[in-house]
C-alpha cells in the first residue's frame, strides 16, 4: 500500500467526535481506525493529503495523557472548485461561510474540525480575479 510522504498528526481529546466531522461530514476516507488512532485521506488519491488523529492516552500516545494540539493549525485544501465543494458540504449539513476570492490567488471557503484544526478548501483563480479581491 502507498503511503504519503508526510502525514501530520494531532493529539486531540475526542478521537470518535473527529471521526464524525471528518468522515460522516466531510467525506475523507479512513485510511487506518484503530481504536484511538484515526487517519484520513481528503480525496482518492492515495499519496497526498491525510491527517491522523490519536487520542492522548492511547496506547501508543506520545505525550503522556494529554492532548497537544491547541490549536492555531491551518490545513488548506485544494478542490477542484471551491463553491461547488462548499455546496456538495452543505447538503451534508456542514456550515461553513461561502467561498471567497482571496489576494494570494485563491478562491476559498474555511471552516473549523471539532478540535479547533480550521480547513481552507481552496482553487487557484486568475491573477485579475485575485487583484481584484484587494480592491
Amino acid at each position: 500500500m502507498a503511503h504519503p510522504d508526510m502525514v501530520p498528526l494531532l493529539v486531540v481529546e475526542d478521537v470518535a467526535a473527529t471521526r464524525r466531522f471528518y468522515v460522516d461530514d466531510l467525506g475523507c476516507t479512513p485510511v487506518i481506525e484503530q481504536g484511538d488512532y484515526l487517519q484520513v485521506r481528503f480525496g482518492d488519491d492515495p499519496d497526498t493529503r491525510e491527517l491522523a488523529f490519536m487520542a492522548p492516552d492511547g496506547p501508543d500516545g506520545p505525550m503522556g495523557g494529554e492532548p497537544t494540539f491547541t490549536g492555531g493549525l491551518v490545513v488548506s485544501v485544494a478542490v477542484d472548485d471551491a463553491d461547488k465543494h462548499h455546496a456538495v458540504l452543505a447538503d451534508r449539513g456542514v456550515r461553513a461561510p461561502e467561498a471567497t476570492d482571496k489576494p494570494w490567488g485563491w478562491r476559498s471557503f474555511v471552516l473549523r474540525d471539532p478540535n479547533g484544526v480550521v480547513l481552507d478548501f481552496f482553487h487557484a483563480i486568475a491573477e485579475d480575479a485575485a487583484q481584484d479581491a484587494t480592491s
